[in-house]
Order: C-alpha cells, then structure tokens, then sequence
C-alpha cells in the first residue's frame, strides 16, 4: 500500500490572453483556466531535533492484528489433522488385529505339517526319499530341503519330525570335502546341532539327518527320510 502525503499540488494550464470583454475579468493572482488541488496531510510533530516529521503508518492505521494461536478459531486445519491422526491409530489397531488373526490361522493349517518361523515356513507333505530325492522333491514344490541357520529354526524344524515320529534328512552334506559340512549352495554351515560323537563317518556317512530330539546325525546319502522343505 502506497501512502501519498501531498501537502499541496497545484495544476496549471496555459493561461489565455484576456479579452476586452468585461464578462471575462480576471482577479489580481488568478489564472485564467487553472483547477486548483490540494490534498490535506495529517498535522506534522516535531522530532527531538526540533525538526518536523510526518507521522509514521502504524500511528495512521493503528496496531497491527495480533497473530492467532494454535487451536484458535483462525487454525481451521487443526480439527482435521486431529482426525487424522485418530484415524491413523484405528487402523493400526486393525491391522495388529488382522496379523494375530493370520498368524494363528497359518498355524492351524500348518500343524502338524508345517512350522513358521520368523520369515521362514517349514513344511512337509509326508514324502519319503533319499538325500538326491528329497531335494529334487523340495524344488518341485518351489522349495528347497530344509537347513535350520539357528536354533530357533532346529527347534521348529524338530516340531515336524516330533509329530511324525520319523528322522528327517537335512539339506547338508560333506560330500564335496570330507568333514566340511556345506548347504546345498556350497556355503560351509555356521550352525549345527550335532549329537555327542557326531558327525564320527562311520562308513562313509556324508549325509545328515535330525532325530526327534533336534539332535543331528551323519549317515549315508542313500537312506530314505521324511522330506520337509523350506520355503
């Protein structure tokens, strides 16, 4: 906003020469067709100098607005964030609800076929096979053979065996170098729950395999196990 203080403008057009006739006499000091414009300012104050100066636009137009606070009539956004977030809780609760709900539904449809454990489920369908077969078997189903990483995977992974009372074959072996038990990748496993004595080679044993109670054995390859996969 432009404030224009004029004291005093005066606009003047070329003046006309006068006539001799007495119906166009001029006044001592006038124009002949001037307008004449002025424009009143606010009364000057003087300084503390003695000087005079014009007065500021806060003392012209008053105080400004005071700016409004959080939660006031003026912050219309904050009733709807509010919802929002209110919302946002309801649905997580839901969707807390909705993963308990899944997970205990996983179980019931697993047991006694199936384990799951952290992002890994455990499953068999009750095929027996040897070491070759029982691989060739997990790939058919999108799978492969089972090889528990920790202990929380061997004690799953011994749920199956316990409930099927039968010996499961691992998907390890030392085939490639006698003693170096590796995964079917060719990685040398970091984990094992081996039985006191084991793994001992007694006529050449390469393959594992996990008894009800989680413990590991070696044996030969060519055995027929219970099959379980992971997926």
């Amino acid at each position: 906003m432009i404030l224009l203080i004029l004291s005093s403008l005066v606009l003047v057009v070329p003046a006309q020469k006068p006539t001799s006739s007495p119906a166009h006499r001029v006044l001592p000091g006038w124009f002949p067709n001037a307008c004449t414009l002025v424009i009143c300012a606010p009364p000057e104050r003087d300084s503390k100098d003695g000087k005079q100066e014009l007065p500021r636009i806060q003392e012209l137009w008053g105080p400004p607005a005071p700016p409004s606070k959080p939660g006031s009539k003026g912050d219309d956004n904050l009733p709807e964030l509010e919802s929002l977030k209110t919302e946002m809780k309801n649905l997580q609760i839901q969707l807390d609800i909705l993963k308990a709900t899944i997970t205990k539904t996983q179980k019931a449809i697993l047991a006694p076929n199936g384990v799951i454990v952290a992002e890994k489920i455990f499953k068999t369908d009750g095929s027996r096979g040897d070491f070759d077969a029982a691989q060739a078997h997990c790939v058919h189903m999108g799978g492969t053979l089972a090889v528990p990483r920790n202990a929380a995977e061997n004690s799953a992974l011994q749920q199956i065996v316990t409930w099927h009372n039968a010996r499961a074959v691992l998907g390890i072996s030392d085939r490639a170098t006698e003693g170096k038990f590796e995964d079917l990748n060719g990685q040398v496993i970091e984990y094992s729950n081996w039985a006191p004595g084991e793994p001992n080679d007694v006529g050449n044993e390469d393959c594992a395999e996990m008894h009800p109670d989680g413990k590991w054995h070696d044996r030969g390859c060519a055995l027929e196990w219970l099959v379980i996969c992971e997926f």
